[in-house]
C-alpha cells in the first residue's frame, strides 16, 4: 500500500512531478508514480486502478496540461469511484481555483494545496501532513500491524526506535504464550515511547529525575505534539497492569492493541518530523519485498558495473526473473533525494544441490535459474546464498550499508518468528569491499578460494555461529539458539 498516488499529465513530469516526488520521498512517504510502477507489458489501466485503490491519498497535480490529459481525467474518475476513505487532494500549479471550478466543480469542496515551483518542499510538507492525518483517522480503530510497525521503526535506526521495535517484536511473541504477560509487556512499550520523546525534549533547565506528571508538563511546554488523546492512550498502556478495565483478558488485550496502534502511529510520525527538523534525517529508505521495479534492477546493474568484475555480473533480465519468482531475493536501499537505487543485497534461498555446487567454488551467478531457487512457501529449513553485496561508490561511506544490514536481520527474524522459515546455513562470495564488510560483521568464516579468484565465506544458524552485535541481531541469534535447543535431535 502506498501513501500517495500522483495523478498528473506526462507533460508536467520533468518540470514539476519528479522534483515533487523526490521531496515527498525525502519526507519518508511511499509514493506511487507511473514511471516507477508501470513496467513494460503491464496493462496500464489495471496498474493505475490498482495504484489508486491501494493509496491512502490521491494528489491531483492540476495544471493547464492536466486539463488536456485523457489519462488524468480517467484517474480522477477512478479516484472518485474507489474505496471509501481515499482522500483526494487538489494540488494547484500555475492555475487558479476559478479555472479548476470550470472543469471539475466537485473539487471546489476540497481543501487545496498551492504548489510553488521555486520551493517544492513547502507543498510536499503540506501533502505529508494530509497523508499522516488520513492515516491517523483510519488507524485509530485498527489494531497494530506488528511487522509493519517494526519495519517503520527500524527504518529510523535511532537508539530509541531500535529498542521500541524490539519490544514490539517481543510483545507479539509473548501474547501468543500468555495474554497477561503481554499486557505487562505493553507497559514497557508505552514507557519506552514516553522516555524517548522526553529525552528529545531534554533541556538544562529541566528538573533532575522528574516524575510522570512533571515530564508531561515539560513536554506540553516544549510543544512536542503529545496531544491529550495520545496521553490517554499512553496512560492506559502504562496502567493496564494495575487497573482492570475489562472483565476478560481478551477484551483487555483489545484495548491494549488499540492504544498501542494509536501510540506507535503517533510516535512514528513524531520521530519522522523530529529527525527532519533536527537535520538528522536519513538519506536512504529500505525498499520492502515486492516493491522493486524492473528499472530498479537496471539501476542495480549499473552499480554492478562500477564495483564488480564483468564476469561476475548478472544482467537485469536474469536477476529480475529471480525476484519475480521470490520477492525476498533482493533487499535494496533507495536515495530519497533522487529516488534511485544506490545499494542492494541479493539473497537467494537455493536448493541443496546448488548450495553444494556453490561450495565447490565452481559456480557463476549467470548459470543460476529459478530451478535452483526456492520460494519461502513452506515451514522448513533453507540454505541462503548471498549472491551480491553492492553499493554505489558515492554511497559506500554512508548509512546505506547499515540500512541494508538491518533490513537483512529484520527479514530473517520475521521469516523465522512469523512463518517458521529457518536459515540453516549461509554462504557468500566476497567479491566487493562491501561484501567483505558484511562477512566481518556477521562473523562468517573463510571457506575456500574459488576457481574464479574470489573467496567463499560460510556460517551456520542452526546451531548459530554468526556474531551479531546489534540489539535486533542479538534477538535473532537468541531466537535461533532457542529453536536449535528445541530441535537439536534434527541436526
Amino acid at each position: 500500500m502506498s501513501d500517495i498516488f500522483i495523478s498528473h499529465s506526462s507533460k508536467d513530469k520533468t518540470n514539476i512531478v519528479r522534483e515533487l516526488v523526490a521531496e515527498l520521498r525525502a519526507l519518508r512517504l511511499d509514493v506511487w508514480v507511473d514511471e516507477d510502477n508501470i513496467l513494460c507489458g503491464d496493462n496500464i489501466l489495471d496498474e493505475i486502478e490498482r495504484g489508486i485503490k491501494n493509496a491512502v491519498c490521491v494528489a491531483l497535480i492540476l495544471t493547464p496540461a492536466f486539463f488536456q490529459s485523457n489519462w488524468a481525467s480517467l484517474e480522477i474518475g477512478l479516484s472518485r469511484s474507489g474505496k471509501e476513505g481515499t482522500l483526494i487532494i487538489p494540488v494547484l500549479a500555475g492555475i487558479t481555483v476559478e479555472e479548476v471550478a470550470k472543469k471539475y466543480a466537485f473539487l471546489i469542496a476540497q481543501k487545496y494545496i498551492s504548489l510553488d515551483s521555486s520551493d517544492m518542499s513547502v507543498g510536499a510538507r503540506e501533502l505529508a501532513k494530509a497523508v499522516e492525518g488520513q492515516k491517523n483517522r483510519k488507524r485509530n480503530d485498527e489494531p497494530l500491524d506488528y511487522q509493519s510497525a517494526i519495519r517503520r521503526l527500524n527504518n529510523f535506526d535511532t537508539p530509541g526506535t531500535n529498542v521500541i521495535s524490539i519490544l514490539i517484536a517481543e510483545y507479539a511473541q509473548i501474547c501468543k504464550i500468555s495474554v497477561s504477560a503481554g499486557i505487562s509487556h505493553a507497559a514497557k512499550i508505552g514507557g519506552a515511547v514516553f522516555d524517548d520523546v522526553y529525552a528529545r525534549a531534554r533541556h538544562p533547565a529541566n528538573p533532575p529525575n522528574p516524575n510522570w506528571l512533571v515530564k508531561l508538563d515539560i513536554l506540553a511546554k516544549r510543544n512536542s505534539g503529545l496531544n491529550q488523546n495520545i496521553i490517554e492512550h499512553l496512560t492506559a498502556l502504562m496502567s493496564m497492569t494495575s487497573t482492570k478495565y475489562c472483565d476478560s483478558e481478551k477484551d483487555q488485550k483489545k484495548l491494549i492493541d488499540l492504544s498501542l496502534a494509536a501510540v506507535i502511529n503517533w510516535y512514528t510520525a513524531y520521530i519522522s518530523v523530529a529527525l527532519w527538523k533536527g537535520k538528522e534525517k536519513d538519506h536512504y529508505e529500505v525498499v520492502s519485498p515486492g516493491e522493486l521495479s524492473y528499472q530498479d534492477f537496471v539501476d542495480m546493474y549499473e552499480i554492478d558495473k562500477l564495483v564488480l568484475r564483468p564476469d561476475l555480473i548478472a544482467p537485469p533480465d536474469i536477476t529480475y526473473v529471480w525476484y519475480q519468482y521470490n520477492t525476498y531475493t533482493h533487499i535494496a536501499v533507495r536515495s530519497v533525494k533522487t529516488g534511485g537505487i544506490v545499494g542492494y543485497f541479493a539473497l537467494l534461498p537455493v536448493i541443496d544441490e546448488l548450495f553444494q555446487k556453490i561450495q565447490s567454488g565452481n559456480f557463476k551467478d549467470n548459470d543460476l535459474s529459478t530451478d535452483g531457487i526456492r520460494q519461502y512457501d513452506l515451514e522448513d529449513f533453507y540454505k541462503l546464498y548471498v549472491a551480491a553485496v553492492c553499493i554505489h561508490p558515492d554511497h559506500q561511506n554512508t548509512m546505506a550499508f547499515n540500512r541494508l544490514y538491518h533490513a537483512l536481520i529484520e527479514m530473517m527474524y520475521e521469516l523465522a518468528t512469523e512463518r517458521a522459515i529457518y536459515i540453516t546455513d549461509i554462504i557468500t562470495e566476497a567479491s566487493t569491499k562491501q561484501g567483505e564488510k558484511l562477512c566481518k560483521i556477521l562473523g562468517l568464516k573463510k571457506f575456500i578460494d574459488t576457481d574464479i579468484s574470489t573467496e567463499l565465506y560460510t556460517a551456520s544458524l542452526l546451531p548459530p555461529s554468526l556474531r551479531l552485535n546489534s540489539l535486533f541481531g542479538k534477538k535473532l541469534i537468541q531466537f535461533y539458539q532457542e529453536r536449535y535447543d528445541e530441535m537439536r535431535n534434527l541436526f
